[in-house]
């Protein structure tokens, strides 16, 4: 059974959310000194790319603006290759690139949930 794409989305979205609640308390230097504050934001963007990775072909397809790739190459980088994790990396893409995906998520679940 597929779930609906709206509640992967919603994952998605808790998951950008928490990640900006977690920086906007944080400074990268806390970050890089703290392995708690580490591993909730690795953790919230494997949550975020495990989601992508569940919806629909169809619909990533289709919303190119997102960049679905990206998001889920993270996800595996993140699990797979734990030992050697860029926390630079992780910083920037919680402090950039999540921010940025925030209101195209939004929009997309606007939209998909209409048709629900």
């Amino acid at each position: 059974m597929t779930l609906p794409d709206a509640l992967y989305l919603r994952h998605m979205l808790g998951a950008v959310e928490r990640v900006m609640e977690v920086t906007a308390k944080t400074t990268k230097d806390q970050f890089e000194r703290e392995w708690m504050i580490q591993d909730a934001l690795i953790r919230e963007l494997e949550v975020l790319g495990e989601a992508a990775g569940r919806v629909t072909h169809e619909l990533t397809a289709s919303h190119t603006e997102i960049p679905w790739r990206e998001i889920t190459g993270l996800r595996h980088k993140l699990i797979h290759d734990y030992f050697v994790v860029a926390t630079d990396v992780v910083w920037d893409t919680a402090t950039v690139d999540v921010p940025g995906v925030r209101p195209l998520l939004i929009a997309l679940l606007e939209q998909v949930a209409g048709q629900e």
